[in-house]
């Protein structure tokens, strides 16, 4: 019954502090894209009404690569302030050691493994998916779709400048349009009253339908032009190029990767499946590693697991471009990069083996009494 207790504290601990070091961790995994999102809104690149959609999306593919960082920090945070206020110590000298730590917390590793190996391998992939396929629709219709009122603005390749002093709610229809598209040294300029957006629904082809207007066009020289009344007009707008499925796969099912033999598919696979292995060698070495003295204070050890985790974690990139290059085999991949981590948890265990950290029975004196 006591032990059991024990178990719900220590897994309680490290649940609480995850719970805390998790919001603090993913904001700073996600601002810097969230302000990219919001530069590529401002600039016209992207829709402002997708931001908030990418970046919840973009926050799920994040989760695999935070999560056994969160997780590490939270153990060693959590241990450390138990060694701090010297509860370890007196758990240890109840026969509660690192081995029965270790045996506690494996369940916790294992279902935090569980958790990233289901957003790794399944839930990543399709929010790629998604994301991929929103920003393929919204760069269809982006031209028309950043288009604000009383403001003029340029196409993304520089070569047109759009103008509408009026939006009707929906941003279908707009008032007093005025278009100028240069092509090499020919201008021209396009007025209308009114236009109103119109999509192909056989080619997918985007146009603005311009009506009553005028359409004027410049010589080289400017000195010369030539103006042509018009009751519609229709602009055709550029599509965007999406990528070719090779070159996405990211967003990839991975059952499609276990059967392709493609080395660059490959190194996705084995970069996917190298996910859950890095969040149970961060949580063998988060329990090992945690050990401090009150002096030292609980975010003593807190600067060299941010270390660990960034040269492991620089180490799964490395091996995932030799694989995805074809500079390593297969074969090898990226597993050398999780044996030395294993090596370095053995390392670690014996460590606290010659310093006493994993007696299992006090010693005895054989009756004779203490020196």
């Amino acid at each position: 019954m006591t032990l059991r207790i024990i178990n719900r504290y220590l897994i309680k601990e490290v649940a609480y502090t995850l719970l805390a070091v998790a919001p603090i961790l993913l904001l700073i995994f996600l601002s810097s894209r969230f302000v990219q999102y919001l530069a590529d809104a401002a600039s016209g690149k992207l829709p402002a009404d997708i931001v908030f959609v990418l970046l919840g999306l973009k926050s799920i593919t994040v989760f695999p690569l935070a999560l056994p960082l969160i997780f590490f920090i939270s153990i060693v945070l959590a241990l450390g302030r138990l060694y701090m206020d010297n509860e370890m110590t007196s758990l240890a000298a109840c026969g509660i050691g690192t081995p029965q730590v270790l045996r506690i917390m494996t369940p916790l590793i294992l279902s935090v493994a569980v958790m990233v190996a289901f957003l790794s391998l399944l839930l990543g992939p399709w929010a790629v998916g998604q994301s991929n396929e929103i920003r393929d629709r919204s760069q269809q219709g982006l031209e028309l779709s950043t288009i604000v009122a009383g403001r003029f603005k340029e196409s993304r390749r520089g070569e047109d400048i759009f103008y509408a002093e009026k939006l009707s709610a929906d941003t279908r229809t707009m008032d007093n349009v005025f278009i100028q598209s240069r092509r090499g040294d020919k201008v021209n300029v396009l007025s209308s009253a009114n236009a109103s957006k119109y999509y192909d629904k056989k080619t997918g082809d985007q146009f603005l339908m311009l009506k009553n207007g005028s359409r004027y066009e410049l010589s080289p020289n400017h000195t010369d032009f030539r103006i042509t009344q018009y009751e519609k007009y229709f602009v055709r707008f550029q599509q965007t190029e999406l990528l070719p499925m090779a070159d996405r796969r990211e967003e990839k099912p991975t059952s499609t990767l276990l059967k392709s033999t493609d080395i660059g598919d490959i190194a996705e696979l084995q970069w996917r499946i190298s996910m859950p292995i890095s969040a149970m060698m961060l949580g063998l070495i988060g329990v090992l590693l945690a050990r401090t003295t009150p002096r030292q204070g609980r975010y003593a050890k807190l600067f060299i697991a941010i270390l660990i985790y960034i040269i492991y974690i620089n180490m799964m990139g490395i091996a995932r471009a030799w694989v995805g290059h074809g500079v390593v085999t297969p074969l090898f991949g990226m597993w050398w990069v999780h044996a030395l981590m294993l090596v370095a948890v053995l390392m670690l265990f014996f460590r606290e083996l010659n310093t006493g950290g994993l007696r299992f029975k006090p010693r005895r004196n054989n009756g004779q009494a203490p020196a």
